[in-house]
Parts: C-alpha cells; sequence; structure tokens
C-alpha cells in the first residue's frame, strides 16, 4: 500500500531540491545482497503456502479466485487485520480526516471497473479472515486496500474533479529504469524499481511477496502488503516485469480500474511486452502515472505516461524524449522519474500548477530550466549518465547501486521497497525498509527470490527445490 507523507500536500514538480553533481568516476556503496537465502514453510492452506525467505515474508496462492482468497486470509490474518486496524491504513487515511464514508464512496465508483474474479477473490480472502478468528474485517475495508492509491493523491475527502492545486501527492522519488543489450554483461534485461513514499508511516511492517498461480492465467508474483489483492511493483512468468511512479496530471477520476489491479491485470494476463501496453492503454485508467514495462524475452522496455485520458508510449531512443522537453533518450534502455517527459503530458502538468508559479502552459520550453531543478528530473539524468557509464558492465550488483546511491537513494530517501528484476533468470532481489528504526530498503539488504518453481505451469503445486516441508510454526508467533 502507498499513499501516506507527512509532506503530503506538496508538489513533485515545484520542489526545487538542488543536489550537487555527483561525478560518475566516485564509488557507489553496494548493497548487501543474500544470495542464498534460507526458504523455511511456516504455515499452509488447502494449496497455499507461507513462508519465510530469509527476512522476507513469501505467500504462495493457487487455485480459484475464491480459494487464493481464502488461502490469503487464512494464512495471513493476523498482519491483515493489523494493518487495517492498526497500522498503515489508520495512520495514512483514517488518522488523518478521511472518513469511511468518503473512502467508500469512491472506491465503490472504482469497484464497478473490476473484474468479478477480482470482487471472487476479496470475498473469498474475507472468509478466510473468519476462519481464523477475524470477524472486524469487512469486504470494504479489502476494497479500500486496493483503492488507495488513487485516494491518497486527493486531501481527505475531495474528489479529483475538485482538480485543486493543493491536492497533489507528496515529493516522491520513485525510480525505474529497464536496460539490457549494449548495457548488461550479457545482454539480458534488468529492471530496478525504488518505490519511495514515507518510510516512517510503517507499510513495511507489513509487507509480503505475492506469489499467485491462478487455476486460468500467468503465475506472477508482486511486492505488496498483506491483505491486498494487487500492488505497485511486479513480474510474471512470461518475463513480464512492471513499476509504477506517480506523475501529477489536470486529467484525474475515480471512474477506472486503480492502479493496483491494471498493474496485475497487466501480469496475469500479458505474455508479451504488446499485450503488456494494451492492458494499460485499454484501461479504463485514473489518475497519473508513469510506467516502466519490460520484455526479459526479446529483450526490451517501454515507459508509459498515463492519466485518465491520455496513455503516451515511449521506446528505447524514442523521438519524443527530446532535448525540446529538457531530456535525452538512450539505446537499449528506458528511465523514468515522477515527471513526464512528453509535450502532451508536460502541457497537462502546466495547465494543473503553471498558474501558481508563473508557467504559461502554452510555453513548455520556458519552463524546462525550473524542471531541472527538481529531484525527480535529477534522479532521470543521474540514472542515464551511470548507465552510460558501464557500457557492457551492468549485472544485478550494479543494478542495485543504482538503487543505493545519488539522488535515487541513501539515508534521506523514504524508499518502502526496491527490486532489480532479472526475468530471463526469473529471479528478483527485494529489498524492504525496516521498521524500528526506520531504513530505506536499499540500505536494509536484497534477498534473492528464486521464483523458477512458482512460476511453472500450474499443475498440482511444486514445492520450490529449497522449501522442504517443515513442521509449520504456531499461528500465535506468525
Amino acid at each position: 500500500m502507498i499513499g501516506y507523507s507527512k509532506c503530503q500536500g506538496r508538489c513533485i514538480c515545484v520542489l526545487v531540491v538542488l543536489f550537487m553533481p555527483y561525478a560518475l568516476a566516485q564509488e557507489l556503496a553496494t548493497p548487501k545482497i543474500v544470495a542464498d537465502p534460507e526458504v523455511k514453510l511456516v504455515d499452509r492452506e488447502g494449496a497455499g503456502k507461507l513462508y519465510t525467505v530469509a527476512d522476507q515474508w513469501l505467500i504462495v496462492m493457487e487455485g480459484t479466485p475464491a480459494e487464493m482468497g481464502f488461502q490469503h486470509g487464512r494464512l495471513l490474518a493476523k498482519q491483515i487485520r493489523h494493518i487495517i486496524k492498526e497500522g498503515y491504513m489508520v495512520k495514512a487515511f483514517y488518522s488523518r480526516g478521511y472518513t469511511k464514508e468518503y473512502i467508500n464512496a469512491q472506491s465503490e465508483r472504482m469497484e464497478k471497473h473490476f473484474p468479478p474474479e477480482y470482487i471472487e477473490e476479496m470475498r473469498g480472502l474475507v472468509k478466510g479472515l473468519e476462519a481464523a478468528g477475524v470477524h472486524d474485517i469487512a469486504y470494504e475495508d479489502i476494497r479500500a486496500a486496493v483503492t488507495q492509491a488513487e485516494l491518497a493523491h486527493h486531501k481527505p475527502n475531495e474528489p479529483p474533479e475538485l482538480k485543486r492545486p493543493d491536492t497533489s501527492p507528496p515529493p516522491q522519488q520513485c525510480s525505474n529504469f529497464a536496460a539490457w543489450g549494449k548495457w548488461t554483461k550479457d545482454g539480458r534485461l534488468l529492471h530496478g524499481r525504488n518505490l519511495d513514499w514515507n518510510i516512517e508511516g510503517g507499510a513495511q511492517e507489513n509487507a509480503i511477496i505475492l506469489v499467485w498461480r491462478p487455476a486460468k492465467g500467468i503465475p506472477f508474483m508482486m511486492l505488496g502488503w498483506t491483505g491486498g489483492i494487487g500492488s505497485v511493483s511486479g513480474m510474471n512468468a512470461k518475463g513480464i516485469t512492471i513499476g509504477e511512479m506517480t506523475s501529477v496530471s489536470s486529467e484525474e477520476s475515480f471512474d477506472g480500474l486503480p492502479l493496483m489491479l491494471i498493474m496485475r491485470r497487466v501480469l496475469e494476463t500479458a505474455g508479451t511486452l504488446d499485450e503488456a501496453v494494451a492492458v494499460i492503454q485499454k484501461g479504463p485508467r485514473t489518475t497519473g502515472w508513469n510506467f516502466v514495462i519490460g520484455d526479459g524475452k526479446i529483450p526490451s522496455a517501454r515507459a508509459l505516461e498515463v492519466d485518465a485520458v491520455d496513455c503516451g508510449v515511449f521506446g528505447p531512443m524514442d523521438p519524443k524524449e527530446t532535448e525540446e522537453t529538457g531530456h535525452w533518450a538512450m539505446e537499449d534502455a528506458i528511465r523514468r522519474t515522477n515527471h513526464p517527459i512528453g509535450m502532451n503530458q508536460l502541457h497537462k502538468l502546466a495547465i494543473r500548477f503553471g498558474a501558481q508559479f508563473g508557467i504559461d502552459a502554452d510555453n513548455i520550453k520556458a519552463a524546462i530550466p525550473l524542471l531541472k531543478l527538481q529531484n525527480t528530473w535529477q534522479r532521470y539524468d543521474w540514472l542515464g549518465k551511470q548507465i552510460m557509464a558501464r557500457p557492457g558492465e551492468m549485472d544485478v550488483t550494479e543494478a542495485t547501486q543504482l538503487l543505493a546511491n545519488g539522488p535515487v537513494g541513501g539515508k534521506d530517501t523514504q524508499t518502502l521497497h526496491s527490486f532489480v528484476f532479472d526475468p530471463a533468470c526469473k529471479t528478483a532481489y527485494v529489498a524492504v525498509a525496516a521498521s524500528n528504526p526506520p531504513v530505506p530498503a536499499p540500505l536494509t539488504q536484497y534477498v534473492k527470490i528464486d521464483l523458477a518453481e512458482w512460476f511453472k505451469e500450474r499443475v498440482s503445486g511444486p514445492e520450490p527445490a529449497k522449501a522442504p516441508e517443515r513442521k509449520p510454526k504456531s499461528k500465535k508467533n506468525i
């Protein structure tokens, strides 16, 4: 879940945060990587299984939507209740003035676009909670968990149609890059991503790696939170990867499929890069986002700049990514942060906020010098130059360095989770922020998650090679 920050209400596009130039030759800090983690089976429910992988939780759900939802609810009941009744949802919304009536009303607007199987899965999740003895979590609470990214884009109890300048999200530092071909050691695609919000909000307390093995569909995983049937980072068995970043637009609505579910839709239905892009294009979408979508089979990637109305698609060496808008395209690489690059979305950004800062929405070129002072542009520029400084050298270790250094990462960031996806090898390297005290994810450790067994076509629910059956722990210890 995302959406809480003590900086709520400040705009990423007008935050003038200057960084000292980072010399490309400087030695970058190397994060810790746990390459051979211990995998333990903790509990099971039907075909569903709960594991720990080093210090991280991982759940595998298998079967029909109702079965997968029940497994989720029964195996993670304690954590789900905590995040909804005591932890993140309370801190991010209810304690800040969002009413349940408002959340339910806006969530109902988005629910009209839910595929029926998602509703079936959420109802199954509630039944799993009840089977575990948790009776104070309703279907509406689970629905709020997958619509809250949109809700958090606006001040408490205000619909997006008001389009007030002060209802923009907090200044984030989410970053994505995909590199392949001439930049990586063997040409395969590596996709790196930082999800930044407020690590003091406690979302990391209930972080989990979710693996779905649907009776019908592609096996896939997402880095998420207990109780959520979708999230904002993921990879599937067909080598498709996806990560997002907030990018504010003047075209926003609650009448669409929420972010966490449209990203899930990509992973469970798309076998190719074109199919993944088509899912986002089809929508219906809600608000402003940037996406980086990779395909390890080709390999290649695309950047998407979207809102409720438009969807711009960018490839490597894209002619739309030019100095005219203060940017520069790359061969065999895509990177994005929290601002648009295409002229269309830049124009919408200026419409939304230009009057506040003396920017003429019809003269975008005049605003480029201001854009280059922003943290979001600094990260975009730094990532590109760091990739270009190491042709043929990028591997998983180097990819984690880009996520943990410079303006992208470090002790002053708010990174909830960080990953490097290696789809050709069906592996993910995942870091999660520490809670007490809060520590940004890249400064903890990256744990290698071997997804090869779980990404096999569903037959009878194979066990991962490194996860022998063990006596489950008592549920009171989970």
